[in-house]
């Protein structure tokens, strides 16, 4: 062991050179004391904010400072203010008596010397500029004349008379969200009663999680119960209110999502309105048709066994509306095309042999 002591790490060294000046017992430590003396005072390992003894990390690179974040941003917060407060404040001259003084406060904001060279400096400016006269005014809550610029309040003479004319200008409203009736001006037109009652009734309805709707049972009884709970307040959308028949011939090849952009984009239609949509082959013998039933699309198909079904062709219309009661006719009834026949038989039995 040597007979110096690093004055940077505490560890005891044996002098290479400079025996009689050697403090450290490596360069980075002599770097590592050189900074901590030129920008931290002195302190090594030890946090600046909080004193408490830190453990260096051993690896190349900056060397740790503080023990946390918080203290590192109190640290740089508390210095920041210091040396705003430590800025060399302008000499300025007070406009009224001409004396030279240092602003208490921070920033231009500070004109005059004192408060008295204020008020003196701006009664001279009232004298030599004075506010022209206007027409007199009629006080709405006391119908006594009044100047404008006498008070700011625009239509009424004084303070007094705006608060009484409020006072008498209330009206009880309820609230949209929660329900509570409060007090409120007229002019206001408030709402709610509340800030947080506004805030509430602006945020976006609550995102609804997957799966959340569905029934979940162990035994069959107990599906029944839950089933028969949950129709009781459930929205259920009747399908069938209009029936339109898409004119032409559509392939049956096409799936749902085929089918959805011939209705929002040649149809210019709403797939979502709970109309059903029907469409035909080229044959005439298939008819597929979609409804949207509040939750999911219900998509079906009818295929005629013989004969094919009726349907309009595509001539300036592209789609027919009928009512559910032509449709289920539509869907029962196909239409057996009859040939032309070559013979006539009233003629024959009147031929004479």
């Amino acid at each position: 062991m040597g007979d110096y002591v690093c004055q940077c790490c505490g560890v005891s060294f044996t002098p290479t050179c400079h025996k009689t000046r050697q403090k450290y017992c490596s360069r980075e430590c002599r770097i590592k004391k050189n900074n901590a003396m030129r920008y931290y005072g002195g302190q090594v390992d030890i946090c600046l904010e909080c004193g408490e003894p830190l453990e260096q990390s051993g690896e190349k690179g900056r060397w740790k400072r503080y023990c946390s974040e918080s203290c590192r941003r109190a640290y740089q917060r508390r210095k920041a203010i210091e040396r705003r407060q430590n800025r060399p404040k302008p000499v300025k001259i007070c406009p009224y008596c001409g004396k030279e003084f240092v602003s208490a406060q921070q920033g231009d904001v500070q004109r005059f010397c004192q408060d008295s060279c204020r008020i003196a400096w701006w009664k001279e400016y009232h004298k030599a500029h004075p506010v022209a006269v206007e027409e007199t005014s009629i006080c709405l809550h006391c119908n006594q004349p009044f100047q404008s610029k006498k008070w700011n309040g625009g239509q009424y003479c004084s303070r007094d008379c705006y608060v009484q004319a409020m006072g008498n200008s209330k009206e009880q409203v309820i609230c949209q969200y929660c329900g509570a009736e409060f007090t409120a001006y007229i002019r206001q037109r408030r709402k709610y009663c509340s800030s947080e009652c506004a805030h509430k009734a602006l945020q976006p309805a609550p995102i609804r999680k997957k799966g959340s709707h569905r029934i979940c049972y162990q035994s069959i009884d107990q599906w029944k119960e839950e089933l028969t709970e949950a129709c009781k307040g459930a929205q259920i959308v009747r399908a069938g209110k209009k029936v339109r028949l898409v004119c032409g011939d559509t392939s049956m090849y096409i799936g749902l999502d085929g089918l959805l952009s011939i209705i929002q984009y040649d149809l210019g239609q709403n797939p979502y309105d709970g109309c059903t949509y029907a469409f035909c082959d080229r044959s005439g013998s298939m008819i597929k048709y979609i409804v949207w039933d509040g939750a999911s699309f219900c998509q079906s198909k009818r295929r005629a066994q013989s004969g094919t079904y009726p349907w309009p062709k595509a001539e300036g219309e592209s789609f027919i509306e009928i009512s559910m009661r032509e449709f289920e006719y539509l869907l029962t009834k196909s239409i057996v095309p009859t040939k032309p026949r070559k013979y006539n038989n009233t003629a024959k039995s009147t031929e004479i042999p």
